[in-house]
């Protein structure tokens, strides 16, 4: 029995430690305006994100489709 709740304390301890960046916030948009340091980004639905949030931008190029 105590086997079983040390597992069950772990197995929860474990989550709250590595769940919380894997729950990271998420948001996408497109960028309206671009000037020297600063970028205005208009986004699409919902986004947790706040003034003074530090964030981390990946650019998704779009490929080319080539047609027949």
């Amino acid at each position: 029995m105590k086997k079983k709740l040390m597992a069950l304390i772990m197995a929860v301890s474990f989550l709250g430690v590595s769940g919380a960046p894997a729950l990271a916030k998420s948001c996408k948009g497109t960028i309206k305006e671009f000037d020297g340091k600063t970028m205005v980004v208009e986004i699409k639905g919902k986004c947790k994100a706040n003034v003074g949030d530090k964030v981390k931008i990946k650019v998704k190029k779009q490929k080319a489709i080539e047609g027949c």
